[in-house]
């Protein structure tokens, strides 16, 4: 295998970014760190790096919802994140962009999406961005990638240009999980782009292949054959799962079956009951006059109640299995002595989705799908999840994917690492994915980004690091008249905590109408103050349009 740029050598910080879920009252879920039923790789890798700094493992989940996971709520089975949780601080206030690649932009460059570059979903970030393993990289890093990039289509604008020492990576926003890519050509290739590229060259995928398998199996690969002894490294897994297309292997297939009989509404109920139970939510937060956009379930006729409980049934599926190669990740990191010198954040890259269940996206050119309730979740279908669990995972929290109401940038997270102070605990400061760079340059003894990178210019960092609030060391992140903005091709808001305002159509509109909401004392973004504090809304808007005619005229 080829290595694009030579491997160097400093501390590590380990990042986990995954879904996962607690106990099921279905089939038996594996254990923590089980391996069945695909096999785990065995050890063999460089010990704790000789200086003593942390190795980095940044693993993200794909559309997963904010009680999707165990530790958050869920009835989903997710040992290992469950356990990776409660023995980190789990981070009950933390937010994505509203779309993957957007968050991609957010964790790679620490900075908002515009200011990044990517603005539109293959845009790639500028080049005056100093990506995050590129500064990781230069600071003695080995850097590893695999999974989905999704931040530009040209191998110039890949993971092995951006920083990475080796790289596996689905280029585009999405693919089948299972079977044959959706993209034309051997390897896979859609409007002269390749749709998998490893360490910057056209990769194909392997007979049987599974996308939490391949993934977790190349980065475990690259930890192998390529890290260093005693050098620290940093590893990002970013997991297709469970994004649409809902698929599982045909031994998972009917892990979940009966379990979602009753539907969408009664599992919003229990996961607000349980998630309250676990200190979760925010006691201003309640469930009572949620209003989403799902039918009721009782409206439903019995036949398309089927077809929806079996797609919740294979996404729950997709989730447990993910946490299981999460499981295979953590096994080899102990068996290989480097677990405890390992920093883990874990996060979905934005809220919950809520397309149709038939819904396939234009970039998609294959039509010869078949998506019937018997196939549903094997290879050659295609379907969604649906609004209805999407909202179960996000309720009592407003919206979904693509809005910039919380529940489309809300997301689960924790982080687990030996300096962590409140281990077990639940941390509520706001905090973005914008934060993640910086917070990992401090916690590997790294000075603060500035605007020079290896005698260049770059972009500014936007994010705050939030290392010292986690290790105990200071109980802030932002000053109080810090503002936090959110830009998006149509919609605009900025945060000054608990203060938030939200314009849900183009902000650079003059005519555009901006909510106001108390964070606070209204986290489910159900009372908009904007009439009553018309001068605290005119001050806020402008802030953002200040920004947002600046970013978007770059």
């Amino acid at each position: 295998m080829k290595i694009m740029k030579s491997l160097r050598g400093l501390p590590a910080v380990l990042f986990l970014a995954l879904s996962g879920c607690g106990p099921a009252d279905g089939p038996e879920a594996p254990a923590a760190g089980a391996q069945a039923p695909e096999a785990a790789s065995e050890a063999s890798a460089p010990t704790a790096p000789a200086d003593g700094r942390p190795n980095i493992l940044l693993i993200l989940a794909d559309d997963l919802g904010y009680t999707d996971v165990g530790f958050f709520g869920s009835e989903i089975a997710t040992p290992n994140l469950d356990a990776l949780a409660m023995e980190g601080l789990r981070l009950a206030n933390f937010h994505a962009a509203s779309a993957c690649a957007h968050s991609r932009a957010l964790l790679m460059s620490g900075t908002t999406t515009f200011e990044a570059g990517v603005r539109t979903l293959d845009d790639p970030m500028r080049d005056d961005i100093a990506s995050l393993p590129e500064r990781l990289r230069a600071a003695g890093y080995q850097t590893f990638m695999a999974g989905k990039w999704n931040l530009g289509v040209a191998p110039e604008d890949g993971p092995a240009a951006r920083g990475f020492d080796a790289s596996f990576a689905l280029i585009k926003a999405g693919d089948n999980h299972l079977g044959s890519s959706v993209f034309p050509g051997n390897p896979p290739v859609y409007e002269g782009h390749y749709t998998y590229l490893e360490n910057g060259e056209p990769a194909e995928l392997p007979d049987g292949w599974f996308s939490s398998r391949l993934y977790t199996d190349k980065l475990i690969e690259y930890l192998q054959v390529h890290a260093r002894e005693g050098q620290p490294w940093f590893g990002y897994l970013a997991l297709t799962a469970p994004h649409w297309p809902m698929q599982v292997p045909e031994d998972w297939i009917d892990r979940y079956a009966g379990r979602y009989d009753e539907g969408y509404d009664a599992l919003r109920a229990s996961r607000y009951q349980r998630a309250s139970e676990l200190g979760i939510f925010h006691r201003n937060l309640a469930l009572e006059g949620y209003a989403g956009r799902a039918e009721p379930w009782d409206s439903l006729t019995a036949e398309r109640q089927a077809i929806r409980s079996r797609s919740m049934e294979v996404y729950a599926a997709m989730v447990e299995n993910m946490d299981m190669h999460v499981g295979r990740a953590i096994d080899f990191l102990r068996a290989s002595g480097q677990f405890e010198n390992t920093l883990i954040l874990f996060a979905s890259d934005n809220g919950a989705a809520g397309e149709d269940l038939d819904f396939v996206p234009r970039t998609v050119p294959r039509t010869d799908t078949d998506s019937s309730l018997a196939n549903m979740g094997r290879a050659g279908s295609f379907t969604a999840n649906g609004p209805g669990w999407s909202e179960a995972a996000t309720a009592p929290y407003r919206a979904l994917k693509g809005s910039l109401y919380a529940g489309g940038t809300l997301v689960p997270a924790f982080i687990r690492h030996g300096d962590v102070a409140a281990r077990g605990g639940i941390e509520r400061t706001y905090l973005t994915f914008m934060d993640i760079l910086p917070t990992l340059l401090e916690s590997a003894g790294l000075p603060a980004p500035g605007t020079t990178f290896e005698g260049r210019e770059v972009q500014p960092v936007r994010g705050r690091s939030f290392w010292g609030l986690v290790t105990g060391q200071t109980g802030d992140v932002r000053n109080a008249d810090d503002s936090v903005p959110w830009i998006m091709p149509i919609r605009g808001a900025l945060v000054r905590w608990p203060m938030k305002v939200v314009a849900d159509s183009n902000p650079l509109d003059e005519q555009t109408r901006w909510e106001l909401f108390d964070l606070e004392a209204d986290p489910g973004e159900r009372r908009d103050l904007s009439g009553e504090y018309p001068e605290l809304t005119a001050e806020l808007s402008g802030l953002w349009l200040e920004f947002g005619r600046q970013a978007s005229a770059e």
